[in-house]
C-alpha cells in the first residue's frame, strides 16, 4: 500500500513540472510570433501636383555626316615620296598632307620654262613680220594671231610650260580645308594617285526621318538633342536646317539637322534624336508616379496620412514624366494641388497608412 501512494506521488509531481514547462514555451512561441508579425511603417515619397509646361518629346534614329568631305588625290603624274600625316589627325587648311619625288618634276618645269621663252622670242620675230608687237596680240585680228601662234609653235610651248608649272605647284598635296585625315591609301614610293578623305568634322549634320503623321512636330530652326548609341550619356544641341517636302513610299519625311561636334561622334556614326515641344498647363507628374493595376492606370494621391488610389489616364510621355488626367469614367478626381505619391508607391493599396519621408 505504502509503494502504490509513492509511486501515485511521484507521478503527481512529474505533470504538475511538465505542465510548468508547456506553459513556458507556449509563451515563447507567442512572443516570437509578435516579433515575426511586427508592421513596418510605409515610408513614401510625393510631390503637389501643378500646372506647368510639359515638354513633349518625339525620339527617332539618324546617321551623322561630315558638312565637308573630301576625297583628295594628287593632280600631278610622279611617285610618293614623303607622307606627312596619319590617320586621324587633325590639319589646318593649307598644310601638306604628302609629297612627290621632286627631282624629276623640277626638271620637267625648267624643260618647259626655256621651250617657252624660246617660243616667244620665235614669235617675236614672226610678229615684226606683220608688222606688229608682242604689245599688239591684243589688237591683231584673231585669225591672223592663230596662224602666226601655231606656225611658230608658241601655242604648244605655252601649254606644255603650263602643264609643268601645274604639276610642279602640285607636287605637294595640299588640304583644301581644316579637318581630320581618314582612309590613306597612298603609300610611299608607289605612283601618285588618291591619297585619303579629308573630313571637316568640327561640324556635322544628323539625317533622320518622321512618319507623315509627325510632320507638324518638326520645323526648320528647332533645337534637337542627339546622342550617339554607344554613349547615350553624351547630349550635343543642334537645330533643324531642312526638311524634304517629300514623303517616301515609306510614308516618311526626310529631315537633316546640323550639330557642333565636341569630339566624340564620327562621320557614319548611329546616333538618336530627341526632338522637343513645349506643351503649357498640364498636370505632369513622374514617371514612377504612375502604375498598373488591374489593367489600368493609377497612382496614390496623398491624404492625412493615407494613401487613395486615383484611375487615371496618361495623355503624353517623355523619358522622365507623363502629362495625366483624373479617369472619371471611373469616379477619379485629380486637381492641382493634390500631393502624389512618387516613390514607395510599389506595394500600396487604397486607403493605406503610409509616412512621408523627411
Amino acid at each position: 500500500m505504502r509503494a502504490t501512494v509513492w509511486l501515485f506521488t511521484a507521478l503527481t509531481v512529474m505533470a504538475v513540472t511538465g505542465c510548468g514547462n508547456s506553459k513556458e514555451n507556449t509563451d515563447g512561441e507567442e512572443e516570437m510570433t509578435r516579433q515575426d508579425y511586427s508592421v513596418e511603417s510605409n515610408v513614401v515619397k510625393a510631390e503637389r501636383l501643378e500646372l506647368r509646361t510639359f515638354h513633349k518629346q518625339l525620339v527617332c534614329n539618324g546617321r551623322v555626316e561630315a558638312s565637308e568631305k573630301s576625297r583628295l588625290s594628287f593632280l600631278a603624274n610622279g611617285t610618293v615620296d614623303r607622307i606627312s600625316v596619319r590617320e586621324g589627325e587633325r590639319v589646318q587648311k593649307g598644310q601638306i598632307l604628302a609629297s612627290l619625288e621632286k627631282t624629276q618634276l623640277k626638271e620637267q618645269f625648267e624643260s618647259a620654262k626655256l621651250a617657252y621663252e624660246k617660243a616667244r622670242i620665235n614669235l617675236a620675230d614672226r610678229l615684226l613680220d606683220y608688222g606688229y608687237a608682242l604689245s599688239d596680240t591684243a589688237s591683231m585680228p584673231a585669225d591672223v594671231k592663230r596662224t602666226i601662234y601655231i606656225n611658230t609653235g608658241f601655242s604648244d610651248s605655252e601649254m606644255a610650260f603650263r602643264r609643268a608649272q601645274r604639276d610642279w605647284e602640285n607636287s605637294d598635296l595640299k588640304a583644301p580645308f581644316s579637318g581630320k585625315v581618314a582612309s590613306i591609301t597612298g603609300k610611299a614610293h608607289e605612283s601618285a594617285g588618291a591619297f585619303c578623305t579629308l573630313i571637316a568634322d568640327q561640324t556635322l549634320d544628323v539625317n533622320f526621318s518622321v512618319l507623315e503623321t509627325e510632320y507638324k512636330f518638326v520645323h526648320v530652326g528647332q533645337t534637337i538633342r542627339v546622342s550617339p548609341f554607344i554613349d547615350s550619356e553624351t547630349t550635343l544641341t543642334g537645330k533643324v536646317t531642312s526638311i524634304n517636302p517629300m514623303v517616301d513610299q515609306n510614308g516618311q519625311i526626310q529631315v537633316k539637322a546640323r550639330v557642333s561636334n565636341n569630339g566624340k561622334l564620327l562621320d557614319g556614326m548611329n546616333v538618336r534624336i530627341m526632338i522637343e515641344n513645349d506643351v503649357p498647363n498640364q498636370m505632369v507628374v513622374s514617371k514612377s508616379a504612375v502604375l498598373i493595376r488591374d489593367n489600368k492606370e493609377v497612382l496614390f494621391k496623398y491624404v492625412d496620412g493615407r494613401s487613395v488610389w486615383t484611375y487615371v489616364n496618361v495623355l503624353m510621355s517623355n523619358t522622365t514624366e507623363h502629362v495625366v488626367e483624373a479617369n472619371t469614367e471611373r469616379g477619379a478626381e485629380l486637381n492641382p494641388g493634390d500631393m502624389v505619391i512618387v516613390s514607395g508607391n510599389l506595394n500600396l493599396g487604397d486607403n493605406t497608412a503610409v509616412e512621408l519621408a523627411e
